[in-house]
């Protein structure tokens, strides 16, 4: 099994490519690039260095969990976790790393980019859709994201099921979505 690890971020790239030396994972090839709707060689993130993962292009959608955070664990702690920096980093279409990489087929595309999901998918052609088999992802639902991520993996032949995920504040509208390829 092959994994593809995609992150467009310096210093979380730098921890991952650690994690897969530490741990001699030689199945897994990183690319210092994330996936979008387009090509881009200097996209500007809001980097969270005490909270890495919640980094995004959209920082005003952190808004309400910051909220949840003063309330569970106070102000100082909170501003402790919502330090942030800008980086750049480079965005590809998950067609173009297909191409790149010389993917024949994804078994699993796991989507995890804090607000970006419905951009993953449309950096996908309409001819490469068959190679994907199924998809995991997070989606924020904000603007109607969740139903229009719905619509486009069932308008290309996905089983979806959505699940609100109960490990977060349900105010923060957060779901898990599988998707499984229909033949």
């Amino acid at each position: 099994m092959k994994i593809f690890a995609f992150e467009p971020i310096e210093p979380v790239f730098t921890v991952l490519s650690n994690n897969i030396e530490l741990h001699n994972l030689t199945n897994v090839s990183l690319c210092k690039y994330g996936l979008g709707s387009e090509n881009d060689a200097e996209r500007v993130f809001i980097f969270y260095p005490n909270m890495p993962g919640n980094s995004t292009e959209r920082p005003k959608e952190k808004i309400a969990q910051r909220e949840v955070m003063i309330n569970a664990i106070g102000q100082e702690q909170t501003d402790y976790f919502f330090k942030t920096t800008q980086v750049s980093g480079e965005i590809r279409t998950l067609s173009r790393a297909i191409e790149d990489l010389s993917i024949d087929s994804i078994d699993l595309l796991k989507i995890d980019v804090e607000g970006e999901e419905l951009a993953v998918l449309q950096g996908i052609e309409p001819n490469d859709w068959i190679k994907v088999k199924q998809i995991v992802a997070e989606v924020h639902d904000i603007d109607n994201r969740l139903e229009q991520f719905q619509s486009i993996l069932e308008n290309y032949g996905f089983e979806v099921t959505i699940e609100k995920n109960a490990l977060l504040p349900a105010a923060l509208n957060n779901f898990n979505v599988y998707a499984v390829r229909q033949y």
